[in-house]
């Protein structure tokens, strides 16, 4: 199998257990946890849980160069702990479909820094792409419903904030896995993560939580499914692909959101939602079969 299609296999896989956050996220919140209390534990379990499978089956996911730990500091505090929050609070000042279509910016900014940042091109290709994917965003999450609708100067720059710190873990995402397995820079950026959002939260607040059993099996699924296996995943892709490629290619998480909601709570699909997803799709689909040039293909190359 070629390196690019292996890549978007990988990507497409890691946005299909991305996609189920919202699903693990309603099901919890039926029992009304805290927010940041359920972004906290969902951070440090993946975290834990990957750190012991690295001790079980390859001990050297867990080394990295101490001239690297502020690399990974910075990477968690800003695509984990800033994003999850920022999110939360684009979520309060704003509706659910605002904050989503704000934190779906993230592909723009991954292709607008990607050149600065990686070397990466910046094609015409992925200019269409990013606008079919964006407007198939739209038109999934219904943003044109006047009742989703809701925009303030707060809940915009939270949103914008949360999609910038999304864009930023693919960058942050293709310089680590240039040096690094892609287990292990998932496995440190949630760690930080982790640690900066119990900073926050506080320690005594954190387990001094008291849940039904089914809301922490919810919780168990979102950090496992949701986190672990869908950073992983999409990681793993980020060794193959440009990182602006990954990121357009990444919205199906959205087709894959609103497919599970129409299955598991019954909710509707209009007309204009599977239009939605077909130009995801077709954006998706134009990004793949539009090659990268060779200034392209040499930024892609992983190291070692």
């Amino acid at each position: 199998m070629r390196k690019e299609t292996k890549g978007y296999l990988y990507v497409t896989l890691g946005a299909t257990c991305l996609g189920t956050i919202g699903i693990f996220a309603r099901l919890i919140y039926q029992h009304e946890p805290d927010p940041l209390t359920v972004v906290s534990w969902r951070a440090l379990i993946a975290f834990f849980l990957l750190f012991f499978i690295a001790v079980l089956v390859n001990p050297d996911w867990l080394r990295i160069r101490k001239k690297d730990f502020p690399f990974f500091a910075v990477y968690g505090l800003l695509s984990v702990s800033l994003c999850f929050l920022l999110f939360f609070y684009a979520i309060k000042h704003t509706t659910v479909a605002t904050a989503t279509i704000l934190l779906y910016t993230y592909p723009a900014f991954v292709v607008l820094l990607s050149p600065l940042t990686l070397g990466e091109t910046f094609t015409r290709a992925k200019i269409l792409a990013l606008l079919l994917t964006f407007l198939g965003c739209i038109l999934v999450i219904q943003v044109y419903d006047p009742a989703q609708f809701k925009l303030n100067w707060k809940g915009i720059s939270y949103g914008l904030g949360a999609g910038l710190g999304a864009g930023l873990y693919s960058i942050f995402g293709k310089r680590g896995v240039r040096k690094y397995s892609p287990y292990t820079v998932v496995m440190y950026a949630l760690g930080f993560g982790g640690f900066f959002l119990l900073l926050i939260k506080g320690t005594r607040n954190l387990i001094s939580v008291s849940y039904p059993p089914v809301t922490w099996l919810w919780i168990l699924s979102l950090a496992v499914v949701s986190t672990l296996l869908g950073y992983s995943l999409y990681t793993r892709g980020l060794k193959y692909l440009e990182a602006g490629r990954a990121g357009i290619a990444c919205t199906w998480e959205v087709v894959v959101a609103s497919i599970l909601a129409f299955m598991i709570f019954g909710e509707t699909l209009s007309a204009l939602q599977i239009a939605g997803a077909c130009l995801v799709f077709a954006g998706i689909v134009l990004v793949r079969i539009h090659p990268p040039d060779r200034a392209g293909r040499a930024a892609v190359a992983p190291r070692g």
